[in-house]
């Protein structure tokens, strides 16, 4: 048995070292993680913690501030950096290692928590996402605090997990809002109605007039001072992010991004993306016993009898169910969804003694390693062939580097959020005749460019979109020599 241990050791230490490696050597890239890293840079560089901001003076009212305040504190501690805004997404994603690891430690051996935790990190989704600019990780810690909170009250564990309770639904609300209170208390009462009159008394161990108090106390407030300080917040969010989103695939709302539409019910070809190459085991294990009639008849009366079983069934399932109608979807709503899966996978394999075995080998150590062999060779692809990733981190940094006096950096017809975030805010986004943008900072018009440039008297800089550089060109006709190129944009010098 400690000779497993320190093989899983080993296993989940190599596989944390591959995902901080990429964290170091990947530049942001478009659009996600460039935009969030952007808001928490504002954050730092206004000082102004309360209200999120998308570009200078305009408010982004699409998410609330938790995952700002954490990337925003992790630039005051390790500076402006690629590494800074990313690294808190990292330590929320062991924060929900940790609960994965707390429970099955609290009811099985230490090799079953140690698999829950390898399982979870080496999900494709949760791999991907635990060094990426985004406000899953800390929303799925908040969720996961929930439920599994929630069950440890029900198996009357310490006292704190009543009250933990209550702070995740908070920590939800100020990661993802409401959101929080549909996935958590979905599950939850999905779970509660298959055996009601029992499981409804279980509710009886949680201090809910003193818990609600305390979330709304937690939460509330930053509500509250947000719409006062821009007002117009609470409708968009609540009403517009909530409801039109879900509601209308093709919403026209959206001030930040474009609707995600997607097929009703793409979520569950998705959660295939999100959770491979668990998920395929998964889907093996479910079909092995579907050909026996004794297993699925023992497979129903554990499903039906077994209050464990069924909560974290119910839990890993609730995020596809309610995703199935919603008509704007992305991979990233699953994460919450896979922490219930890698516990449930790390029961079976506790029950099955560690030994899953296709042609006489033990494919789980096979799995635990197949995701980060893969992603360091893809890391060294990446850093040797730069333009194939969406950023604009070189561009901006040849620009710097030219030591001769120069003019402005200007972006025409398109300027990406790296672009923004790379610059520090210098970049010009130059706008051609009717063309509009979501962005608002450092902003001319087409003749308002021209003028400029004719009037200057260095050399400037413009960024093309690689489409339009043929009738850009014929539109300044202006001498243009060819300096810098990357997969989307060419640099001129002018």
């Amino acid at each position: 048995m400690a000779q497993k241990l320190n093989i899983l050791y080993v296993v989940l230490f190599f596989t944390i070292l591959v995902r901080i490696f990429a964290m170091f050597t990947i530049p942001l890239t478009d659009t996600t993680e460039a935009r969030y890293a952007h808001v928490a840079y504002l954050m730092v560089t206004s000082n102004n913690w309360l209200s999120v901001f998308y570009d200078v003076g305009y408010p982004f009212w699409g998410k609330p501030p938790f995952s700002f305040w954490a990337e925003a504190l992790s630039y005051k501690i390790f500076g402006i950096n690629d590494f800074a805004p990313r690294f808190p997404s990292l330590i929320f994603t062991f924060f929900t290692m940790g609960l994965i690891y707390s429970y099955l430690k609290s009811f099985y051996h230490k090799v079953t928590a140690l698999w829950g935790m390898i399982i979870y990190f080496t999900f494709l989704l949760t791999f991907s996402l635990s060094g990426v600019v985004i406000t899953d990780p800390y929303f799925t810690f908040a969720t996961t605090l929930s439920m599994i909170s929630f069950f440890m009250v029900l198996k009357n564990r310490q006292r704190y997990w009543q009250y933990l309770f209550f702070i995740s639904l908070a920590l939800g609300l100020l990661t993802k809002g409401p959101l929080a209170l549909v996935l958590v208390g979905g599950a939850i009462t999905l779970w509660l109605l298959f055996d009601f009159k029992e499981r409804f008394s279980e509710l009886k161990k949680f201090p809910w007039i003193k818990g609600i108090f305390l979330t709304l106390l937690l939460s509330l407030p930053w509500y509250v001072l947000a719409e006062l300080e821009t007002p117009g917040f609470l409708n968009y969010f609540i009403v517009g992010e909530h409801f039109k989103r879900f509601i209308d695939s093709g919403w026209n709302g959206d001030l930040y991004g474009l609707a995600h539409k997607k097929v009703h019910g793409m979520v569950w070809i998705l959660w295939l993306q999100a959770a491979f190459p668990w998920g395929l085991l998964a889907l093996y294990l479910i079909i092995k016993n579907m050909l026996s009639k004794d297993k699925i008849r023992n497979t129903f009366h554990l499903l039906r009898d077994n209050n464990e079983v069924n909560y974290f069934v119910i839990w890993s399932m609730f995020t596809m169910i309610f995703f199935t109608l919603s008509g704007n979807v992305l991979v990233t709503y699953i994460l919450p969804a896979l922490p219930a899966l890698a516990i449930l996978l790390a029961i079976y394999l506790a029950e099955s003694e560690y030994n899953i075995r296709f042609k006489g080998y033990n494919l789980l150590y096979l799995y635990a390693l197949l995701l980060p062999i893969t992603f360091i060779i893809a890391n060294i692809y990446l850093i040797n062939t730069p333009n194939k990733l969406r950023t604009e981190k070189q561009m901006v940094e040849y620009y710097n580097a030219i030591e001769t006096e120069k003019g402005e950096l200007y972006y025409l017809l398109d300027r990406p959020f790296s672009a923004q975030y790379y610059s520090q805010d210098n970049a010009i986004l130059v706008l051609y005749k009717s063309q509009k943008s979501r962005q608002f900072h450092k902003i001319i018009d087409f003749e308002s460019f021209k003028n400029q440039i004719a009037d200057s008297t260095v050399k400037n800089y413009v960024a093309i979109v690689k489409e339009g550089v043929v009738p850009m060109k014929s539109e300044l006709n202006r001498e243009m020599k060819k300096v810098f190129e990357n997969g989307r944009f060419i640099l001129f010098e002018i």
